[in-house]
């Protein structure tokens, strides 16, 4: 399914499973196969920057492709069979985006909704016009607008990028993401 917009609220709601399970996996079989790591634990810290890398950058250029609001929605229950799962099992790559996604929100200006439900559940009950899709909609929308620009600083971000050995994210592209944080609110 592709991301949800809720045009009442100048809405997007980027489906992170699909992405992942569409580009980002990919990706991160790919360098680990070139950097003969397919066989290490999904802990292994080689294997971790392969996880960084790809998916922040792919999240940040999706977050950054849209005009007005948008927050990353992450089902933690259930991924698309995919290539990955042949090196990892799926609870392992759950429960490890799981922590990835909470760390980069700590880190960057970038809104994530980690949820029970797939993507396509909400947009059913949204559909039907459920109480509980207006719930969730109300509880993207409210930690969207509690972002607190001040407390993400590029000292944090650069402590972690040399960690990781993520180079793409630079202080422009830490600008780039809060200046469109601080456009669109």
């Amino acid at each position: 399914m592709a991301d949800l917009n809720i045009e009442n609220y100048d809405l997007k709601i980027v489906d992170l499973n699909e992405m992942f399970v569409n580009n980002i996996q990919i990706e991160i079989v790919d360098s680990l196969y070139n950097f003969n790591l397919l066989d290490k634990s999904i802990n292994n810290l080689q294997v971790k920057k392969f996880f960084f890398h790809h998916l922040i950058h792919n999240i940040c250029e999706k977050v950054l492709k849209y005009k007005g609001k948008s927050i990353v929605y992450f089902n933690y229950t259930q991924l698309e069979e995919s290539t990955i799962n042949k090196y990892f099992t799926e609870n392992e790559i759950l429960n490890f985006l799981n922590k990835i996604l909470r760390k980069i929100e700590k880190l960057l200006p970038i809104k994530i909704y980690i949820s029970k439900y797939s993507i396509e559940y909400l947009n059913h009950l949204l559909e039907i016009n459920d109480g509980k899709a207006q719930t969730m909609v109300n509880s993207m929308i409210s930690k969207i607008n509690k972002i607190d620009i001040s407390k993400y600083t590029f000292s944090e971000v650069k402590k972690f990028t040399k960690r990781y050995e993520l180079t793409f994210l630079n202080r422009d592209y830490f600008n780039r993401l809060s200046t469109k944080l601080l456009l669109i609110r």
